[in-house]
C-alpha cells in the first residue's frame, strides 16, 4: 500500500455494479471495497455510503474521510445527487475528498505535537517542583534521574559531578545510574576529566553528544565508549544523549546521560530526536541550579549545627558541671517525642511528626540553656548553699571564738591564782569544764552549719538550729556584740532545695528568659520557627508553678514538657553535678513520679519516658 500521507484510501460501500475503482486509481489511491475493509480508519479519506447509512456512526469510525451518499432512483439505478452530472462530480468529489483528509490529517498531527508539547510543559513544571523541594542531596540526584528517563522516555541513564578533592584536583564522579532493563549493583567511582570518555569530553568540553549508535563511532573522535557494563550485563547500547549541566554562571558542573531512546508506538530503540533534546537541556539546566542550591543549603545547615554546638560548648565551659547535659537532653528528648505515637495514650496515637519538627525540638533542647550565659559564673557554678570564701569566713570566726573562749579561760586561772580564798586545782577544772563545754557547743553549731551547707535535691531537713547558731553572741574586740553567722547565712543554709538563695535563684531562672530573647533574635526559617518557644518552656510546670510565665496544662507546649521530664531526670543522674552524687534511675524514676503526682510534670510522659526506654537514650551519650 502506498504512503498514507500521499495516497489515503478509498472505500467503497455501494452496490457491485458500480464501477468507480478508476477513479480512485487515477487519483492515486488504493482501493477497498466494504466497510471492514480498512485496517486504518485515519487513511481512509472518502466513504461512498447508501442514503439509508447511519453517517454519524461512519464519521466516528473514519474521523478524517469525506462522506458522500448515493440515492436509488425509482428504476433501481443508482447515482450520485444529479444524473445529468454524474461523471463529472465524481472526479471532483475525489479531489475534494483527497483535499479534505490531507487537511484534517494536517490538523491531526498539529493537535497531536501540541498535546505532547503541552504534556511535556506539564512535566517540566512537575519535575521543576520536585526540585524546589527540600531533600537530601542523594535524594535530589536519584529524584533529577529517574525524572529526566522518564520524560525523555529512554531505557536508563547515568548523573556525573564534577568535583575538587582536598588538592583542588577536578574529577568527574560517577555519582548514579539507572536501568529499566537490567539491575545492576551501583558503586560511586571517580574519572579522569578528560575527552577520552563520552561523559568526559561533555564534562571538559561543554558541548553536547547526540549519538544514534555508540557502536559505529568514527576512529578519529576523542571519545570513545566502554563497552564492559554491556559485556558484563549482556546489554546493548545504542543510541546516547550526553548533555553538560551548567550553573547559573554557565559553568559545567555536571553531565546527564541518556540511553536508548525507546520509541512511544513500537518500543523499538531509536535516536534522541532534537525535540527530546530540547527538553532535556532544560532539564539539565534545572539540575545543575538544583544540585548548587541544594549543596548551598547543605552548608548552610552544617554551618548553622556548628554555630549551635559551638553555642553549647561554650555555656558548658562556663559551667563544666554540666558538661553533656544538653546534648543528652537533646537526644532523649526525641527518643521520648518518637515515642509518643507508639506508647498507647490515646491523646497521642493519631500524632505524625515531620523530620522538620523532630529538628525543630532537637535544636530547641541543644540550646534550651543558652541564656545561662548571662547568669554570673559565682551563681552558676554555685555547689553549695554557701560560697566557698564565705564557709572560710564562718570558720575563721569560730576559730577566732575558741580562742577568745581559752583566752577568757587563761584569764581566770590567773585571777584564781592571785586570789588565794579557795582551792586553785577544783577551780579550775571547773573552769576547763565551761571551756570544753562552750567548745564542743560550738563544735557543734559547725557542724550543723557544715551539713546544712550540703545541697538537697528534695525538700527536707530540719533547720530550727540554725536560730540557735544565730542567737549565740560574744563581744567583739571594738565592744560590740557578734556572732559567728549572720542574717544572710541562715537564710542560705535554711534553703530546703538546692543550693540558691532567693535572689540566687531569680538569677538562674533568668537564664530561659535570656534564652528565648536570644533565640527570638536568630531569624530561624519557617520549619523552625518554634524553637524559641519550647525552648523557652522547658522550666513551666503542668500547675502553672513554673517559670517565666506559670504557663499551666497544655498551655506549655508538648515538646516543652517533654523536654522538662528529660531535663529533670538528666539533672538527677548526672555523674558531674558538684552539689550532688548521681542517683540510680530507680531513684530518679520515682522522684519523677513524685513530682507528676505533685502536678508538675506531665503524668503520661513520666511514665512514657519509663517505659519506652528513652532514659537509655541520655546514659548512653
Amino acid at each position: 500500500m502506498a504512503d498514507d500521507r500521499s495516497t489515503p484510501i478509498y472505500l467503497c460501500a455501494i452496490p457491485e455494479h458500480l464501477e468507480l475503482d478508476q477513479y480512485a486509481l487515477d487519483a492515486g489511491w488504493d482501493c477497498e471495497r466494504g466497510v471492514d475493509a480498512a485496517q486504518d480508519e485515519y487513511r481512509v479519506a472518502l466513504v461512498l455510503v447508501g442514503a439509508d447509512t447511519d453517517v454519524v456512526a461512519m464519521r466516528r469510525k473514519f474521523p478524517l474521510a469525506l462522506m458522500v451518499a448515493f440515492v436509488k432512483r425509482s428504476d433501481g439505478v443508482d447515482f450520485l445527487l444529479d444524473p445529468v452530472h454524474h461523471a463529472q462530480l465524481i472526479p471532483q468529489i475525489f479531489a475534494h475528498a483527497g483535499n479534505f483528509w490531507r487537511k484534517n490529517r494536517k490538523i491531526k498531527e498539529l493537535a497531536y505535537d501540541l498535546g505532547l508539547r503541552r504534556q511535556r510543559t506539564h512535566q517540566l513544571g512537575q519535575i521543576s517542583l520536585a526540585l524546589t523541594a527540600q531533600m537530601s542531596q542523594r535524594d535530589l540526584l536519584h529524584t533529577i534521574l529517574s525524572e529526566a528517563c522518564r520524560i525523555a522516555g529512554c531505557e536508563g541513564g547515568s548523573l556525573f559531578l564534577i568535583e575538587a578533592d582536598a588538592e583542588e584536583h577536578k574529577s568527574l564522579v560517577f555519582k548514579l545510574a539507572q536501568n529499566e532493563k537490567v539491575e545492576f549493583p551501583f558503586v560511586e567511582s571517580r574519572l579522569p576529566l578528560s575527552s577520552e570518555s563520552i561523559a568526559g569530553y561533555v564534562a571538559s568540553t561543554g558541548d553536547e553528544l547526540n549519538i544514534r549508535d555508540v557502536y559505529q563511532l568514527a576512529d578519529e573522535l576523542p571519545y570513545r565508549f566502554n563497552r564492559s557494563f554491556d559485556d558484563q550485563m549482556d546489554y546493548r547500547t545504542r543510541s546516547i544523549l550526553a548533555l553538560p549541566m551548567r550553573d547559573h554562571r554557565s559553568q559545567v558542573v555536571g553531565v546527564l546521560q541518556f540511553i536508548n531512546s525507546l520509541d512511544a508506538d513500537t518500543d523499538e530503540v531509536d535516536a534522541f530526536s532534537e525535540e527530546i533534546a530540547e527538553v532535556m537541556r532544560a532539564i539539565a539546566s534545572q539540575a545543575a541550579v538544583s544540585i548548587q542550591k541544594n549543596a548551598l543549603l547543605e552548608d548552610i545547615n552544617q554551618l548553622f549545627e556548628s554555630f549551635v554546638h559551638a553555642s553549647v560548648r561554650t555555656i558548658e565551659r562556663r559551667d563544666p558541671s554540666t558538661s553533656g547535659h544538653s546534648f543528652r537532653v537533646a537526644q532523649t528528648t526525641v527518643s521520648l517525642l518518637r515515642a509518643l505515637p507508639s506508647s498507647g495514650v490515646p491523646a497521642y496515637q493519631n500524632l505524625q511528626f515531620t523530620p522538620e519538627h523532630i529538628r525543630e525540638v532537637r535544636y530547641a533542647a541543644l540550646l534550651h540553656d543558652f541564656g545561662k550565659i548571662g547568669v554570673p559564673e559565682a551563681i552558676l557554678v554555685k555547689p553549695n548553699k554557701l560560697t566557698d570564701e564565705r564557709l572560710e569566713v564562718v570558720r575563721y570566726r569560730f576559730a577566732v571564738q575558741k580562742e577568745r573562749l581559752r583566752r577568757s579561760a587563761v584569764e581566770q586561772e590567773l585571777e584564781l591564782l592571785h586570789d588565794g580564798r579557795m582551792d586553785f586545782e577544783v577551780a579550775r577544772r571547773r573552769v576547763h569544764r565551761k571551756l570544753e563545754k562552750q567548745l564542743t557547743v560550738l563544735d557543734q553549731y559547725l557542724e550543723w552549719i557544715v551539713k546544712a551547707n550540703s545541697p538537697n535535691v528534695l525538700e527536707e531537713g530540719d533547720y530550727s538550729h540554725l536560730t540557735e547558731i544565730r542567737n549565740y553572741a560574744f563581744t567583739e574586740l571594738d565592744g560590740e556584740l557578734g556572732s559567728v553567722i549572720n542574717d544572710a547565712d541562715v537564710l542560705a543554709l535554711s534553703i530546703r532545695r538546692g543550693s540558691l538563695t532567693p535572689d540566687e535563684r531569680r538569677a538562674i531562672e533568668s537564664h530561659v528568659v535570656l534564652t528565648r530573647e536570644f533565640l527570638d533574635t536568630l531569624p530561624w526559617p519557617p520549619e523552625l520557627a518554634g524553637v524559641p518557644e519550647i525552648a523557652g518552656g522547658h522550666h513551666e510546670r503542668i500547675d502553672g508553678s513554673g517559670y517565666p510565665l506559670g504557663l499551666v496544662g497544655e498551655q506549655i507546649p508538648l515538646a516543652s514538657r517533654v523536654m522538662a521530664v528529660c531535663d529533670v531526670y538528666d539533672a538527677l543522674t548526672a555523674m558531674d553535678r558538684p552539689y550532688k552524687a548521681a542517683m540510680s534511675s530507680d531513684v530518679a524514676f520515682s522522684i519523677l513520679q513524685d513530682e507528676a503526682q505533685r502536678g508538675l510534670l506531665d503524668e503520661d510522659l513520666v511514665s512514657i519516658f519509663i517505659n519506652s526506654g528513652s532514659y537509655e537514650i541520655a546514659e548512653a551519650v
